[in-house]
């Protein structure tokens, strides 16, 4: 007899056991108080059906877990580990604000319509790119089987500054903080007793004192921190709705990519006025330094991040311009070696002196940051970036054309501005 069979015999006659259950169940007397009068036949009848049904669903899920057991063992060994290329490691699908965009509800339905019920359409995304494993079955260099996470951040796209914060959020319009303004640190050993003088040793006599801990000093200020938004229009032909890939190309390079680099633009140089965010750059007690003629622009990089250090911050990423990482990258040591850029080849990150780095044109040529991301300064995402379509704005309908407006909303929280150092270049001379 074959597994769905023996299962399918074992659910009858459980069926058959239930339904004698419930026969028995029937003939019960009921008194006028609501008590149940069972003879001693009817009780022995009413355990033996049970107990029986209690075996055969046991039968039952022990059936079923042996299915499971068969299904695994006859399931197609996967591909050797040394199978496993880069060429496979990178296939990926990427998930973009245009694919949610074309994949959403609202924008089949529309399109299920042939567009012409004046469509407006919004998709949202997380704050990061995301994108999915497509290359099949994936293994990992290591005894065992591996699993397939399925949506992760992408590891190869073009970076922003957003992407040196760890995630946050908030349902708020303002956010209201205190920002730090000083700190002065007087922690030290503490003895259990003193003499009476409360520092000279103590004396095992009366007068004795206990010891006191230091008090140290915090300086902090009260900050609101505005959300703000950040938004553009972009007018294209309505055909462009029934071009799938064209559409969501517009979308991510034109739509996303706007708002993007003005969400780097603001959150270095933003000057607040309690509804606008106030930028790094302008934020009060963000440290300054400016290099040295005879050190390297990599040099240079590092001795900031040492100013952070001295303040007891430790840095997590550095954001230039695409056109002074070149410098950085380019540097060679006297013997010819590049001195960054170790690895050039595949799959190969962005990093300098240990931190993550982000290259901007919001940045000017002429400086750097340095900071510690996420602990002096955190963004948060009132509404992620999210683009909406409509075919009434203006003349659109005269012209054939349709409306689309990215936007977000964020907030630019900034409690320690010492553990940020802005950098001014000097070309080395050497």
């Amino acid at each position: 007899m074959s597994d769905k069979s023996r299962l399918k015999s074992l659910q009858e006659q459980l069926q058959i056991k239930s339904a004698e259950a419930e026969r028995i169940s029937q003939t019960f007397k009921v008194e006028d108080g609501g008590a149940f009068v069972v003879s001693t036949e009817q009780a022995a009848a009413f355990r033996k059906v049970s107990a029986e049904a209690q075996e055969i669903k046991s039968l039952i899920d022990a059936e079923q877990g042996l299915v499971e057991v068969k299904q695994y063992l006859n399931e197609p060994e996967g591909p050797p580990l040394s199978a496993l290329d880069y060429a496979q490691r990178q296939a990926t699908e990427q998930k973009s604000l245009g694919d949610l965009f074309v994949e959403s509800a609202a924008f089949q339905r529309a399109s299920e319509g042939g567009f012409r019920d004046r469509p407006y359409v919004r998709a949202d995304m997380e704050g990061k790119s995301i994108f999915s494993l497509s290359a099949g079955t994936v293994t990992h260099q290591t005894l065992g089987s591996a699993q397939n996470l399925g949506i992760a951040e992408r590891a190869y796209r073009k970076w922003h500054v957003r992407d040196l914060f760890p995630k946050s959020s908030t349902k708020q319009a303002v956010l209201y903080g205190a920002r730090e303004t000083g700190w002065t640190n007087n922690a030290k050993q503490v003895k259990e007793r003193y003499a009476a003088d409360g520092t000279s040793p103590a004396t095992g006599g009366p007068t004795d004192t206990w010891g006191r801990a230091p008090r140290s000093k915090l300086s902090l200020v009260p900050v609101m921190y505005p959300v703000a938004e950040i938004a553009h229009l972009l007018e294209a032909h309505k055909n462009i709705l029934s071009d799938e890939p064209r559409l969501k190309t517009f979308i991510n390079t034109r739509m996303v990519e706007g708002v993007k680099y003005q969400e780097d633009y603001d959150l270095l140089h933003s000057v607040g006025d309690g509804q606008s965010l106030t930028g790094i750059y302008n934020t009060p007690g963000v440290q300054q330094y400016t290099g040295l003629a005879t050190d390297k622009h990599s040099v240079q990089i590092r001795r900031s991040i040492t100013k952070a250090l001295l303040a007891e911050y430790e840095p997590t990423g550095v954001v230039l311009s695409p056109t002074m990482w070149e410098q950085v990258e380019v540097e060679e040591d006297d013997n010819g070696a590049f001195r960054v850029a170790l690895q050039i080849a595949v799959g190969a990150e962005k990093r300098v002196w240990r931190l993550n780095v982000v290259e901007t044109t919001a940045m000017a040529d002429s400086q750097f940051l340095v900071g510690a991301f996420g602990l002096g300064a955190q963004l948060h995402d009132r509404e992620s970036v999210s683009v909406t379509v409509s075919s009434e704005n203006a003349d659109n309908f005269e012209k054939g054309l349709i409306t689309f407006r990215a936007d977000e909303r964020v907030a630019l929280e900034v409690p320690r501005p010492e553990s940020f150092v802005i950098g001014t270049w000097t070309q080395p001379t050497g």
